[in-house]
């Protein structure tokens, strides 16, 4: 499982992700968890390409070890 991390023009560090609202959390748990497949989708297809926003995907620590 992963957690999308966004940076935004100005800012100086990556927030996690709510997807459903398109919003930047603070805490992990309003965050969105995608699987490997999902993040795959996003990679290829859904994330658009710009200039001003950085995407990183980061597994969840713990999950399923």
């Amino acid at each position: 499982m992963y957690f999308l991390y966004v940076k935004f023009k100005g800012q100086t560090q990556f927030r996690p992700m709510n997807w459903s609202k398109g919003t930047q959390v603070i805490n992990l748990m309003h965050a969105t968890m995608f699987t490997p497949e999902e993040v795959h989708t996003l990679k290829t297809v859904d994330l658009p390409a710009n200039t001003d926003i950085d995407y990183e995907f980061r597994k969840v620590r713990g999950w399923g070890a």
